[in-house]
C-alpha cells in the first residue's frame, strides 16, 4: 500500500461545518493545513448525505455570521431552489479555493504518535486510493464529532 507523508502547521480531523470553518480559516490566515475527513463530501450532518440545513443562531438579532454566513449567501444566490448537490459543491470550493489546504477526503483517521504529551501525527486510511496519509503538525484539532 503506498504511504504518504504530509508536513503541515494544523491538522484538522472531521470535514463538519466545524472542522470545514477551522480549515478554511487558518488556511486564510497563512497555516498550511491538512483536512481529514472520512466521508466523500464535505459538511458532515450537514451535507447531502444527511441533509440537516445550517440551523443555529435564531431568533431577533442573531444570525450566523463569519464563514457559515459567507457560505449560506453563496448558497441562497446559487442554490436558491436549496438542492442539496448544490451545496455539496459550494461546501467543496470553499475548501479547494485555498492553496494552503490539503483536502483528504474518504480518510478515516485511525492512529496517531505523541511526543510526551502532545500528538506529532495522525495516521488515516484512504478507501479511494487504498493509501495511507500520516500528517505532521504543531497543531491539531478533532472536530470529528465522536472524538476520533
Amino acid at each position: 500500500m503506498r504511504k504518504v507523508q504530509h508536513q503541515v502547521d494544523f491538522c484538522v480531523v472531521g470535514g463538519g461545518l466545524a472542522g470545514l470553518s477551522a480549515a478554511v480559516t487558518a488556511a486564510r490566515h497563512g497555516a498550511r493545513v491538512a483536512l481529514l475527513h472520512d466521508r466523500p463530501v464535505p459538511g458532515g450532518n450537514a451535507s447531502s448525505e444527511i441533509r440537516m440545513w445550517v440551523c443555529g443562531a435564531r431568533g431577533p438579532n442573531r444570525r450566523e455570521t463569519g464563514l457559515i454566513e459567507e457560505i449560506q449567501l453563496d448558497n441562497r444566490w446559487r442554490n436558491p431552489l436549496r438542492n442539496f448537490s448544490l451545496w455539496d459543491s459550494i461546501l467543496y470550493e470553499k475548501i479547494r479555493a485555498e492553496p494552503n489546504l490539503i483536502p483528504l477526503f474518504n480518510c478515516s483517521c485511525n492512529q496517531l504518535a505523541r511526543r510526551g504529551r502532545r500528538i506529532r501525527s495522525v495516521t488515516g486510511w484512504q478507501t479511494t486510493t487504498e493509501t495511507w496519509h500520516t500528517v505532521e503538525a504543531h497543531l491539531f484539532a478533532d472536530c470529528s464529532g465522536d472524538s476520533i
